[in-house]
């Protein structure tokens, strides 16, 4: 070929652009690097970060468990929170929870899948939910408050988190899956899958001085245990063949086209055969059906694990603040409705009115002592005030800061104030600027609806037959990092009431 040489020119250019790097961040511009100890980080770290932030400014760089991770405080949070496109959520949770390996598989629409499936599935069906699982949550409460009763004379109190975390476990089955599946062995494995999946993506990591100091080890570790051991031994064992053959079954429903909608079975998992069916008539894929697995095991872990943690939470400071027990039943006995049979009952239209207690599990949400929000990652270098964040670190807001912020809350933003959001007319479910519990933005977490309704009907349930109190009126901080994912530690003592408040 003649004139070969004048390819020359855009192969240089192509090399150039190949090899060329993004001009450097000017040190002056990079936020400061704060060296905070790494046991201040995991003991104490509300005051660690809090005194950082306060003596550096509005951004600082901490380095934990082998990463640089950049705080934000008040100023920012909104910003770094919502703004996605320079702090993507996704790349952000998918590292922080060790779930890459699963991203890269689902070609990065995990989260996006699951918030989908969670909206049509659940909070757009929330009203029928409550009226379903309702019955299993009087029948469960009235089992504890019996085996409380016995403890009161034996010393030996029954574990509130494990009996409701059981509770909440047999729900999800039955919305994700449907109630043929509930049994004792199946609940069993929930439990597990559930443990499994808080353990792989890090909520136990801070007891572990390998997951604190060698985070790689402790990653690979949890990696195989969960991933080569439980679930593949535990859900997939004993689920795979049966979703495997509701796939199918499913598939031949929705195809048929016999039934109308209200007649179609009411399950997530119906919903995502009906999602992912192909229009050509073929079956769905075996991919498909195992990405189908994926999606149901990261649903049972968001579903069970942190709405029994946030119940406790409740629980325990309701236990230390027995001076709202009284408008609290008060509220309920004017919010119960009657069912066809003339028995009281719970509804979400009821739940809806119980603003009290919606009140008093917004506080609670918001000084329970969340140190740092959900995880960012940044997609390029981002200007933040007179900074500039690098591109691929992780960023968050202080939870601390905007939960307990002065220009908010007054003087004393700490001092707990049970009712304050039924009168500004601020639900549990609400985000905002100053409130990020269930984070903010596209996506904020789409199962709050759910959430607090469960654990209304959880506290409610308790408080209409039963006083809690605290063995040795206390609770402690089992891990002050993450008190999301983390209960409070004590024993929650029920004394029943000689003539329950209500007969429920």
């Amino acid at each position: 070929m003649e004139h070969y040489y004048l390819f020359a020119g855009p192969i240089a250019l192509l090399l150039y652009g190949l090899y060329v790097r993004s001009p450097a961040i000017p040190k002056n511009r990079l936020p400061p690097i704060v060296d905070i100890p790494a046991e201040d980080i995991f003991s104490r770290p509300r005051e660690a970060y809090g005194e950082a932030l306060a003596t550096y400014g509005p951004v600082i760089g901490v380095r934990r468990k082998g990463n640089l991770e950049y705080i934000v405080n008040q100023e920012y949070a909104r910003h770094v929170l919502t703004c996605d496109r320079l702090f993507s959520f996704e790349q952000g949770s998918a590292a922080i929870m060790n779930l890459q390996p699963i991203m890269a598989f689902t070609q990065g629409t995990l989260f996006r899948d699951l918030q989908d499936f969670v909206r049509d599935g659940i909070v757009n069906r929330i009203d029928e939910i409550v009226y379903r699982i309702w019955p299993l949550f009087q029948k469960d409460t009235k089992e504890f408050i019996d085996l409380a009763a016995d403890g009161l004379k034996s010393g030996k109190h029954p574990n509130c988190f494990e009996h409701f975390h059981n509770t909440i476990a047999e729900t999800t089955l039955i919305l994700l899956l449907g109630q043929d599946y509930v049994n004792e062995q199946n609940l069993l494995i929930i439990e597990d899958v559930s443990n499994g999946m808080a353990e792989l993506t890090g909520q136990y990591q801070n007891f572990s001085m390998i997951g604190r100091y060698l985070p790689i080890l402790w990653i690979l570790y949890t990696w195989v245990k969960v991933m080569l051991i439980t679930i593949p031994f535990g859900f997939l064992r004993k689920y795979g063949p049966k979703v495997w053959r509701d796939i199918d079954r499913y598939e031949e429903i929705s195809r048929s086209r016999k039934l109308s909608p209200k007649d179609e079975p009411r399950t997530v998992l119906y919903l995502i055969v009906k999602t992912y069916m192909p229009r050509d008539g073929k079956r769905i894929s075996a991919p498909r059906r195992l990405y189908i697995a994926v999606l149901l095991l990261c649903l049972i872990f968001a579903a069970v694990h942190t709405t029994t943690v946030v119940s406790q939470w409740v629980l325990c400071q309701l236990a230390m603040r027995p001076e709202y027990l009284a408008p609290l039943r008060e509220e309920l006995a004017s919010v119960l409705e009657e069912d066809e049979s003339g028995a009281l009952r719970l509804t979400a239209q009821s739940l809806r009115q119980a603003r009290l207690m919606d009140s008093f599990i917004r506080e609670v949400m918001r000084l329970k002592g969340d140190t740092i929000s959900a995880m960012r990652y940044t997609t390029c270098d981002v200007p933040l005030g007179d900074a500039i964040l690098p591109k691929g670190h992780f960023v968050t807001a202080m939870s601390t800061t905007v939960h307990e912020n002065p220009d908010v809350f007054g003087e004393q933003p700490r001092e707990f104030n049970g009712f304050q959001w039924a009168e500004l007319g601020k639900e549990a479910v609400m985000t905002g600027p100053a409130h990020i519990v269930f984070g903010l933005g596209r996506f904020a977490c789409p199962g709050r609806v759910l959430a607090v309704n469960e654990i209304k009907l959880i506290v409610m349930s308790l408080i209409a037959r039963a006083t809690p109190t605290l063995l040795e009126g206390r609770f402690e901080v089992s891990d002050p990092l993450n008190t999301v994912t983390q209960p409070p530690k004590g024993t929650l003592v029920f004394q029943p009431l000689e003539k329950p408040y209500l007969e429920l």
